[in-house]
């Protein structure tokens, strides 16, 4: 590649990982807010979006490929940490819910 080719090759790349590291900013604040369709829906746009980075190591933009690339997967254990908690609350409020109705029909039982 020329001078030319290379500085082209850069910028669609720099868009690129621009793009990607929007959308995983966007699938934080989805993650954190507890919009997990917004969150499904920003990730199948963000794998997309990582399509379009190079991924041969000598491409003049790998080095801005690889950076967007590390800042989508760190925003990845984010997510996936936040899951696991939501994941991890709704699991207590189901075993909360089935006590309560133990405990109900227990109740129902010997009160009546």
């Amino acid at each position: 590649m020329g001078a030319g080719e290379d500085s082209e090759a850069r910028a669609t790349v720099a868009l690129a990982a621009r793009r990607l590291r929007e959308l995983s900013r966007q699938m934080r604040r989805c993650a954190e807010s507890g919009d997990w369709d917004g969150v499904m829906e920003r990730n199948e746009l963000r794998q997309a979006q990582a399509r379009q980075l190079p991924d041969a190591p000598d491409h003049p933009a790998a080095d801005l490929a690889r950076q967007a690339l590390a800042e989508s997967l760190e925003c990845d254990r984010a997510v996936r940490a936040l899951m696991e908690a939501e994941r991890d609350r709704l699991g207590a409020a189901s075993r909360d819910e089935q006590h309560q109705r133990e405990a109900h029909d227990t109740y129902s039982r010997y009160s009546g």
